[in-house]
């Protein structure tokens, strides 16, 4: 059975000053995406992007990812 990665995008809203989960994961399990297609000339701001869970079948739910979050958003259940 696969883990399941909820990230709180309420808590999590600027992934890029932290990145502290995507740095810690062992697999490179989570990634980031963006919250909305993209627009033509026009770039994307910081807040646009969110993370998630990429490869769940690398995740080994070592929970690195949870104890690293300062803003405790993060939840591996299994």
């Amino acid at each position: 059975m696969l883990p399941k990665i909820s990230i709180d995008e309420s808590k999590c809203t600027d992934p890029f000053s932290c990145r502290q989960c995507l740095l810690a994961c062992p697999t490179r399990v989570l990634g980031l995406r963006a919250k909305v297609p993209s627009q033509k000339f026009r770039e994307r701001e910081r807040h646009d992007f969110k993370v998630i869970g990429l490869h769940l079948l690398a995740c080994s739910a070592c929970s690195d990812c949870v104890r690293v979050c300062p803003l405790n958003a993060i939840r591996v259940s299994v």
